[in-house]
Formats: structure tokens, C-alpha cells, sequence
């Protein structure tokens, strides 16, 4: 089973359907797509969501991470999204932990609204993210994260996505036991995109239920999007 983590940038590389023949090159049976508008007017007011799944020929589930602001449009949204091969069953959208306050000389965006989708395909279940891009957030959300998957860990589980700092970092410790998929090629690193890539930041972490087959960074020196995208093959033992 192939598994993928790709954030997308909502397509402002080289468009959707770049994006697409790059995953089909790739050939995942399952992936994790980050920053997927719907109906916003900087990304033309399409739905992105139906859009990939239809480019993809794959089944999906999204999970909107916020709505608005109205400058974008009366249905505007944004979040990620999970693609699969097979049917997905979405089960739960966690809101992720956040803070009501900025901090000195904090830019608005930080604390932008942040969500998992919880969702089942063929037995195995899936937590798909994109934590905040600030240490204190991202503790508390892998803290929100590890408890809730600990919660619902009658099947295997994958988490993936985005998660906006090293898998070995302080703020990302609760979620180190679940395995790092990518840990025989690390440092994985994909962001910015291409050979200039500095961070792993992206990351697909596994119960013991898995055997790691290979794993693979995608290096995109096109620049399809700014973040390179990250592959797991993987077997239940």
C-alpha cells in the first residue's frame, strides 16, 4: 500500500492539474492533500475538493478547517482533504487547540483555524492534519491529537499531513509513539520545494500495525507547489 502527504499550496505552482499528474505519476493508493479551497475568489470560486477528486478518479473526505472571511465569498472555505482508491468513510472533524490572543509582533494568519479529519479506509484509520506554524500551537495540538488517536485506536492508525516542524522536536513529542514513517530517510525534507528544501516537515507516522517497505521524498524542482511531497510504502504485518 502506497501512501502520500502533499501539500498543494491550492494550486498557485502550476495549477490543479499539474498537481494531479504529479500524484498519478506516483500512483498512491491513499493521500493526504493540504490547503484545498472551496468557493473562494482567490482560487476562482471552484471547488478544489471536487475538482482533484475528479482529476484523481479517486474517493474523498475534507475537512474545512474555516469558513470566510466574506471578502472571499458567501461559501468559502479552506482546509485539507484525504483521497483513496477505495471508499473513505469520514468519521469525525476534530477542531484543533488554538489561542485567542496574537503574540508581539504575531502576524494574524498564526492563528488561523486548524483541523483533523478523522476517517476509516479498508480498516485502517486515518488522522489527517495541518497543525499551526508556531511551536506553542503545534505542542498542544499533537498533545489534542495523541489523546484522541489513543482514543480510537481499535484499528491501525496513520497520521499524515502537515505538521509544520521536525517529527524529533520538542513540541511534537506526544505523537512519538506512533512510528515516523520516513525515519530511514531522514531528514525528509520538504519544504520549500525542490533541492532547496531545508525542513521535514511533512510527515506520515504509524501504529505498530505496519512494515515501512520504502519511503521516498518527491523532489519538485518545478515548482508545482512550495512543498515536496513525501511517500510511505506500506504492508500490515
Amino acid at each position: 500500500m502506497r501512501i502520500m502527504s502533499y501539500n498543494i499550496q491550492v494550486g498557485w505552482g502550476k495549477g490543479l492539474e499539474a498537481v494531479s499528474k504529479l500524484i498519478k505519476k506516483y500512483d498512491p493508493d491513499i493521500i493526504a492533500i493540504q490547503e484545498v479551497d472551496r468557493y473562494r475568489k482567490r482560487t476562482g470560486f471552484v471547488d478544489q475538493f471536487k475538482i482533484l477528486g475528479d482529476l484523481l478518479d479517486m474517493h474523498g473526505g475534507y475537512a474545512c478547517s474555516y469558513k470566510g472571511p466574506i471578502s472571499e465569498g458567501e461559501n468559502a472555505q479552506y482546509g485539507h482533504s484525504i483521497f483513496s482508491k477505495f471508499p473513505v468513510a469520514v468519521e469525525k472533524v476534530h477542531v484543533l487547540a488554538n489561542r485567542e490572543h496574537r503574540l508581539p509582533g504575531e502576524e494574524s494568519w498564526v492563528r488561523e483555524p486548524r483541523a483533523c479529519l478523522q476517517s476509516v479506509i479498508s480498516g485502517i484509520r486515518f488522522f489527517s492534519l495541518h497543525f499551526s506554524t508556531v511551536d506553542d500551537l503545534q505542542a498542544k495540538q499533537s498533545a489534542q491529537l495523541a489523546e484522541i488517536i489513543k482514543d480510537n485506536s481499535d484499528l491501525p492508525v496513520i497520521s499524515l499531513g502537515d505538521f509544520n516542524n521536525d517529527y524529533y522536536s520538542e513540541p511534537l513529542k506526544p505523537l512519538t509513539f506512533l512510528r515516523n514513517g520516513l525515519e530511514e530517510i531522514e531528514p525528509a525534507l520538504s519544504y520549500p520545494n525542490g533541492k532547496r528544501a531545508t525542513s521535514a516537515i511533512d510527515h506520515i507516522l504509524l501504529s505498530p500495525h505496519f512494515e515501512v517497505l520504502g519511503a521516498q521524498v518527491i523532489v519538485d524542482d518545478e515548482g508545482i507547489s512550495d512543498h515536496n511531497p513525501v511517500i510511505c510504502d506500506l504492508k500490515l504485518k
